[in-house]
């Protein structure tokens, strides 16, 4: 706030920091030349780019490991799928052999996969397949020893 010659006070909307008025710290004026200023600025720079490029570097080093591992279960994932179908197709090809005495049942070709099944581990799956053939094959003993009974 300054007081004028007329006893009127004038209010300056800018800060008495920003002023350099009042109590405020002077800053010292550069004794440094524009070259020195223009070479810590760019071994500044360098610095920070050697950081990014070590990080660069390790980050790198990491996600190559995990592609490897990825790639790793992918290949296992495809020689259990290929595991997987074989098995199926066998046991789709013994219960039709199984069923060809059944005159009376129409065979059909081999279905496709049923997308709409909830995700779960593929042993669970493979139990269940095996558990089905079992199944078939028990009930088809069972009715080829009452046949043989009745004869």
């Amino acid at each position: 706030m300054n007081t004028q010659s007329n006893g009127t006070c004038e209010f300056s909307v800018v800060p008495l920091q920003r002023t350099g008025d009042g109590h405020a710290h002077v800053a010292e004026p550069e004794t440094r030349s524009a070259v020195e200023r223009y070479k810590e600025i760019i071994g500044s720079i360098g610095e920070a780019v050697a950081t990014m490029r070590a990080h660069d570097e390790t980050r790198v080093a990491e996600l190559m490991a995990r592609l490897a591992v990825s790639q790793d279960r992918m290949v296992d994932a495809i020689e259990r799928e290929k595991v997987v179908k074989l098995g199926v197709a066998l046991h789709w090809e013994s219960a039709v052999e199984a069923l060809w005495e059944e005159r009376w049942l129409r065979m059909r070709p081999m279905p496709q996969p049923d997308e709409r099944v909830p995700a779960r581990d593929q042993n669970d799956y493979d139990a269940a397949m095996e558990l089905a053939f079992q199944a078939l094959e028990e009930s088809l003993q069972k009715r080829s020893l009452l046949r043989r009974k009745k004869e």
